[in-house]
């Protein structure tokens, strides 16, 4: 799939191992294969020691897969280096592949985009370059899908606060990835039914159980909240009335 290239500018903090930070200028844009060695060089910096129960890394042929016509890929750069690198893919076969891996059924990634990975260079952390490639990344996606799909690891904190703030609902809670605890989580474009907050229902995070049984009633998590006993996720449903979406609470 082509996508049409824009070109931004954005200024952020960078702290220098030698403890000083100044506010220097980046390049926001789509990436193209000849960006395939710099993909490969992040991801593989990002990844290292991380444990697969928080990040699973991609094999260098599929980094490059993401800057091919099956995929899309945002790219952050500072003097022509890349410092955040946001993936996704946009192949109908990809993403059918890719939503199956998830558990979803068929239907699930009819028009439908999927995430792939988030990284960004230690020296630009805490800039919220997350949120900029999130939404540039869909402005150009939401011209030929009508959501997007992704993971995040229950124990990946950051990552899942990211998403939820995007607007991401989970939707499920599996084991995939070889047996790796995931959410499932699903962003629509244009929902076709409002989510009704009022009636919400706060479940700990470790209490995968519970969650399950919200989930299985049709309720989806929209937001975490720290308790003095830890983090919680608030579930609600969604419907064309309040008392339809309150059904789902249990």
């Amino acid at each position: 799939m082509k996508h049409p290239q824009m070109e931004m500018s954005v200024f952020v903090r960078r702290h220098k191992p030698d403890g000083s930070m100044k506010v220097v200028p980046c390049v926001m844009s789509l990436l193209s294969p000849d960006d395939g060695d710099d993909a490969v060089r992040l991801h593989d910096e990002v990844a290292h020691g991380l444990s697969k129960d928080i990040f699973v890394p991609s094999p260098p042929d599929e980094i490059r897969r993401y800057l091919g016509d099956e995929g899309l890929a945002v790219g952050i750069k500072h003097e022509g280096r890349l410092i955040c690198l946001r993936t996704a893919i946009t192949g109908e076969e990809w993403a059918r592949y890719t939503a199956e891996g998830m558990g979803l059924p068929p239907e699930a990634a009819e028009r439908a985009a999927c995430t792939g990975f988030c990284v960004v260079d230690k020296e630009f952390r805490g800039n919220n370059v997350q949120f900029l490639s999130q939404y540039y990344a869909e402005n150009v996606i939401a011209a030929s899908c009508e959501k997007i799909l992704t993971t995040v690891s229950p124990h990946n904190i950051f990552s899942l606060q990211n998403v939820l703030d995007c607007n991401y609902r989970i939707i499920g809670l599996r084991e995939i990835y070889g047996g790796y605890t995931r959410y499932v989580l699903r962003k629509e474009f244009r929902p076709a039914v409002p989510l009704w907050t009022h009636w919400h229902m706060q479940i700990p995070i470790r209490d995968f159980e519970r969650q399950r049984r919200a989930l299985e009633a049709g309720a989806v998590g929209y937001k975490l909240v720290r308790k003095p006993s830890g983090m919680h996720v608030l579930y609600a449903g969604a419907g064309n009335s309040p008392c339809a979406a309150k059904d789902m609470l249990i």
